[in-house]
């Protein structure tokens, strides 16, 4: 592939992944001020870039996969990877079908929706997680949506060190680039190429700070009843 066109996807991949790294940050600040729309807000576009990350590099699709394969030979990267799974590829696919046969096979079941905290200690422990339509376990680190659980610490790392990875290409491509972060400011000498470091650490450190946002209520009860909200 032109070197041109894969700079073109380095260049995409560092803005997904710095898009990630904001989201992390609005993350650990909604959970320091308990607002529980910013938290899920957060999880949602970290969700997002890690979807597109992840088709750009793993695409299941058979028109993509020589780009996708010249871009994870020019990272290093292999094929068999955390974010080479068909629930991040297949995320925002058909979202309406994913949500009718989501809410089709939780009826009448004991539904959680829009939970924040600990699970396993609140009165919603015994939920399956493919009742939960959207939640975020404050001690495991899982965000649960549409009944599957992601493990944000995991996917974090991931991007973390894809972050690294792009980050040493798109320079190697683009110097002059980095040599204007440089002039227009000095601090930020450090601060791109540091940025998945740091992604890497609030995942590990800071992914869910205490106190939690309130948890919201859960009822067993058809779906089409009105569900809990967030506060």
């Amino acid at each position: 592939m032109d070197m041109n066109v894969i700079g073109l996807h380095i260049h995409e991949l560092r803005n997904q992944s710095r898009f990630i790294e904001a989201s992390v940050d609005i993350l650990n600040q909604s959970m320091e001020k308990e607002a529980a729309i910013g938290v899920f807000f957060a999880l949602q576009n970290i969700m997002l870039g890690t979807n597109q990350i992840a088709r750009m590099l793993w695409t299941p699709r058979k028109g993509g996969r020589e780009r996708a394969k010249a871009l994870r030979q020019t990272l290093d990267l292999p094929e068999k990877y955390p974010l080479n799974n068909e629930n991040i590829l297949s995320l925002v696919d058909h979202a309406d079908e994913a949500n009718d046969q989501w809410i089709n096979q939780s009826k009448d079941q004991y539904i959680l929706y829009d939970f924040i905290g600990d699970i396993a200690t609140s009165p919603h422990k015994e939920v399956e997680t493919r009742n939960i339509y959207r939640a975020f376990d404050t001690n495991s680190k899982i965000y649960t949506f549409r009944g599957i659980g992601f493990n944000l610490e995991a996917l974090l790392k991931a991007i973390a060190d894809i972050s690294t990875r792009v980050n040493q290409i798109h320079a190697r491509l683009y110097p002059d680039q980095w040599e204007e972060v440089k002039e227009d400011k000095p601090e930020a000498a450090k601060e791109v190429p540091e940025a998945a470091k740091e992604v890497k650490e609030i995942a590990e450190e800071k992914a869910a700070p205490e106190p939690a946002p309130k948890e919201t209520r859960a009822k067993k009860t058809a779906v089409k009843k009105e569900a809990a909200t967030d506060k």
